[in-house]
Order: structure tokens, then C-alpha cells, then sequence
């Protein structure tokens, strides 16, 4: 008996979906130990058997999700505009290395200047009022002896090019193949329009032409308003300036959704309107915080707007480049250049730190008695100290409460009796306005001095585990007296926007009190 033509087809599918299953399944389990180029041979592979099979929508929209920028809007590399270039290419999901949860892929964001005598990656090309800032990536310790800027006014190979020596300054000297680099751009003063120059590229002679541009950023943040225009897909919103932008480095495997609630709600407190993360790789948890903030943002609920650029550093042959703290310095110098004319004053700090005003309300009460004090002031130094995370100590009062949120803030009041010097894991506030250089823990180059606060008057909260097991340890409740009921509420309101979200807080590795004396005056 002969089959139907509509039976065939039927069956003709059913094998299809068979195939697409096994294929999707062989993918997700083994996606760990393949390179880019496996990835995308195996995702042009599916997306022409959904071309065959259009009809598939269901399975079609499982493999989107990992073929697609997952992390929209926080991992938006650049919008594609009429305005760019062919380069400024569509976004790239690499899906990221083994964790206990699923990791959130984030696409390629740094960009290799090609043509040049030795490797070099460009995350991103700034206007920088008297500089373009091209926050790079470069093989450490080489010397780019001609290396030149090429100013382009406009799109198209007819677009006469504009040559500038290049400034070249590594930004750390870690032992590492690798090292963060900023190259300065100067904008030619005399004889040349400033605020035309929309792409620029390197090459090491003026008889070239660069292989590849970059989309200058940040050009018309001078003119706040509604013609704000990023080329990185962030809001719109983000043209107001602020008071307070805080700036975060890397996020590496984060899975800890409940210091990341803590976070953004302490610094609120504290006067932050604007909070910038780097996203190495996020778990799903984290993920939905994000755009938890992202929506209620987008719908004009929320007053602390939370940016998230992505930070998937290059690869060599499938394998991330070795560079230490994943590039931190780096992030840090972007986000400065990126905000600092968006921002009254910055902070930068990790997720586990807060500088905590210990006379004053918040940042901006502080800043303005110290600036009083001290007019030439540009910096505001925090010295450090370290809140013991190896064993709970939860605050009288809000004993359920440390654990419901998993707050380090209401949670821990044991801290180290040292405090460490100025010159020693301090973390800083900074007026932007005439700082050059910015680095981890120091103004590096600016047109002022640093202010080193009393530990009467603030103090850096460091929770985290123990740097010494049998440091003397005191009794620490300043931080849970004056902010804690305001946190409380605070983070009652924001988990309730996120039912089923795990915290993701690790267990407390314990205190061996036999070990060490415990002081408590």
C-alpha cells in the first residue's frame, strides 16, 4: 500500500525533530570543550535545518536561546544603526566554561586591531574631550615604535583620513604575557573640527590605511538630552548625569544574587544613582536580578540605574588570554572614561566592599565638609577594613532577616581590629572631572590631591573571608546600626519582585575559636 504524500511529510519531520534533538543535546553537553569555530559550525549546521523546517517554531525558539544574546540589553555590543560600520559586526554567543549553574553566554566584545606589528585587542574607542581613549589589550613589554591614530569624519573609503602619533601607556606590569594598555588618541587642536570624527583605526605608518576601525563613543554626552545616542544599545535613559556613578570590575562566575541585591541597595543608600558592572559570565540567578533592575528602569520605577557592559575577554585558540584579575584596571579606566562626564563624582569598589561615611548621612554630605576642609582635594581615600564572612554574627534583631536575603550587612559584625594603611588595599571617591589616569586603589595621574579620610569618619567594610584566620577581632556594629532597618526594607521590597530566584550564597566555612582568641571590648 502506498504512503501518502502527507504521511511522508509527516514523517519526513518527525525525523528531522529526532535528528535536532540529538544534535541540541550533543551540543549542550560537550559545548564546554569546544572552540568558536565548533560553535558556530554546529549553530550554521541547525539553523539551516530550521530553514527547512520553518514550521518547527518550538524547538526553533530552544536553540535561539542559546544562539542568541542572551543577556540583552546587558551584553549589547553595539546597535546596528545605518551610522556604522560593516566591522561593527553582529553579535556572537560563546558559551562559557563549566559552573555549578548554568552560565550565561556572553558575546565577544574585544575587537583585534589588525595590521599591526604585534597583537592587540580594543574593547572600546571614547572621546575623551582632548583625546580618544582606545582601552586595549597588548602584549606586554612591546614597543610600538610609529604607532599612528587615523581620524575618519565619516563612513566610506572616500573619507580622508587624519594621522596622529599615538600614545601608548600600559596600566599594570603583573607578570603576564598580557597587560591592559590605554592608547591616547590627541585631537589636533588647530585646523581640525573636533566633533567630527566618528571612527578611528591604528596603523604604524601614514602610507596605510587601517585594516579596521572603531566607532568613537561617547562624542555627544556634552549634550545631554534626547538625541543621546550609544552605540553600545543603552538606554536612552542614560544621558542624565548623575551624582554618584559606581563602578564594578569584572564579574566572573557570579552566582551570588543576594550580594549583588545588597550591593546595589547599599549604595543607593549611600547616594549612588548609577551602577556599572563588567559581565565576564553571570549565572541565570544573577541574570534575572539584572533584568529585574533593567525593567523596572525601562518603566520609570526605579531611580539607581544599573548598566551591565559585557566583558568576554579574547581568546587564542579557544582559550581565554592570560591576563590577572580579568583585566580589572582595564574595566576601570573604561568605565571612567566612559561616565566621567556623566558623573559629579565616582566609586570604585568590588561587589563585597562599601565605603561606609561614619559622621555623615551618605557620600555627598562627606564630600561636601572635606572639600571645605581640604578645597584641592579630588580624592577621597577609604582605608580598609576586613568583616569576617567565616562564620555568622548576625545583628540583634535581624537574626532572620541575614538569612532570608542572605545579607553580609545584617549578618556579620565581627571586623579585624587592623585597619590597613593608606597605601594598602584603600578604595577611593574621585571628582572625575580633571583625572587622567585612575587606578585600583590610587589616583594615577589628576590635577588635585587624595584626601585620606580618619577611620573616624569613613571607613572601607571589606566582607569577605578572613586575609589572617588569627587576627585579633572586635566588635563591629556601626554599618547595621545606622543602615539596617532601611536595607531591611529594601531588600524586602526587591526579593519580592523575584520570586523563585535563588540566592546563591555559599555556606560559611567556620570559625576555629580554638585556634585564635576572639576580642570583643
Amino acid at each position: 500500500m502506498d504512503v501518502a504524500p502527507k504521511q511522508l511529510a509527516r514523517i519526513h519531520r518527525n525525523i528531522s525533530v529526532f535528528v535536532i534533538f540529538v544534535i541540541l543535546f550533543t551540543s549542550i553537553v560537550l559545548v564546554n570543550n569546544r572552540t568558536e569555530r565548533d560553535i558556530t559550525i554546529l549553530s550554521l549546521s541547525l539553523t539551516g535545518l530550521f530553514r527547512i523546517h520553518s514550521s518547527l517554531k518550538p524547538i526553533k525558539g530552544i536553540f535561539m536561546f542559546f544562539n542568541s544574546n542572551t543577556t540583552k540589553p546587558f551584553t549589547e555590543l553595539r546597535n546596528k544603526s545605518s551610522t556604522h560600520l560593516d566591522f561593527l559586526r553582529s553579535h556572537k554567543v560563546r558559551l562559557l566554561p563549566t559552573s555549578p549553574l548554568f552560565i550565561v553566554g556572553v558575546p565577544q566584545t574585544f575587537e583585534v586591531a589588525e595590521g599591526l606589528s604585534s597583537t592587540l585587542y580594543v574593547y572600546g574607542a571614547l572621546w575623551n574631550v582632548q583625546n580618544v581613549r582606545l582601552t586595549s589589550i597588548k602584549v606586554q613589554g612591546y614597543n610600538f615604535k610609529h604607532l599612528l591614530c587615523v581620524f575618519y569624519s565619516h563612513e566610506g573609503k572616500k573619507s580622508e583620513g587624519t594621522y596622529v602619533k599615538a600614545i601608548v601607556q600600559e596600566l599594570h606590569t603583573y607578570k603576564s604575557p598580557y597587560t591592559s594598555a590605554s592608547i591616547k588618541c590627541p585631537i589636533r587642536q588647530q585646523g581640525y573640527n573636533k566633533r567630527v570624527s566618528l571612527f578611528v583605526g591604528l596603523v604604524e605608518s601614514k602610507q596605510s590605511q587601517p585594516k579596521k576601525v572603531f566607532y568613537v563613543e561617547n562624542r555627544n554626552t556634552n549634550n545631554i538630552g534626547k538625541n543621546y545616542v550609544s552605540s553600545r544599545g543603552i538606554p536612552e535613559r542614560e544621558a542624565s548625569s548623575v551624582e554618584f556613578t559606581v563602578c564594578v570590575p569584572a564579574m566572573f562566575n557570579l552566582s551570588n544574587a543576594a550580594q549583588l541585591v545588597e550591593h546595589v541597595e547599599m549604595i543607593r543608600l549611600l547616594g549612588a544613582r548609577r551602577l556599572v558592572l563588567y559581565n565576564a559570565s553571570i549565572s541565570t540567578n544573577v541574570d534575572s536580578v539584572l533584568r529585574m533592575y533593567a525593567r523596572e528602569w525601562e518603566e520609570g520605577r526605579e531611580t539607581l540605574q544599573v548598566v551591565v557592559l559585557p566583558w568576554a575577554l579574547p581568546l587564542e585558540n579557544g582559550t581565554r588570554i592570560n591576563i590577572p584579575y580579568w583585566a580589572q584596571q582595564l574595566a576601570i579606566d573604561d568605565c571612567m572614561c566612559r561616565y566621567k562626564r556623566l558623573s559629579k563624582f565616582m566609586v570604585f569598589n568590588d561587589l563585597d566592599e562599601f565605603l561606609i561615611p561614619l559622621k555623615h548621612a551618605n557620600w555627598s554630605a562627606l564630600v561636601a565638609e572635606r572639600r571645605r576642609l581640604k578645597p584641592q582635594s579630588i580624592g577621597w581615600l577609604f582605608r580598609s577594613s576586613v568583616m569576617n564572612k567565616d562564620t555568622p554574627s548576625p545583628a540583634p534583631g535581624f537574626e532572620e532577616d541575614s538569612r532570608r536575603y542572605g545579607s553580609s550587612v545584617l549578618g556579620l559584625t565581627m571586623r579585624d581590629s587592623h585597619i590597613y594603611p593608606p597605601d594598602h588595599r584603600p578604595k577611593l571617591i574621585v571628582d572625575p572631572t580633571t583625572i587622567e589616569e585612575m587606578g585600583v586603589h590610587l589616583i594615577w595621574e589628576g590635577g588635585g590631591s587624595t584626601d585620606n579620610l580618619p577611620v573616624d569618619v569613613g571607613l572601607l567594610f571589606h566582607y569577605r573571608a578572613p586575609l589572617s584566620e588569627c587576627r585579633a577581632r572586635v566588635k563591629e556594629t556601626r554599618v547595621v546600626t545606622k543602615y539596617g532597618k532601611r536595607l531591611k526594607g529594601r531588600l524586602k521590597q526587591v526579593w519580592s519582585k523575584l520570586p523563585g530566584v535563588k540566592l546563591g550564597t555559599l555556606p560559611f566555612k567556620g570559625y576555629n575559636s580554638s585556634k585564635c582568641k576572639l576580642e570583643i571590648p
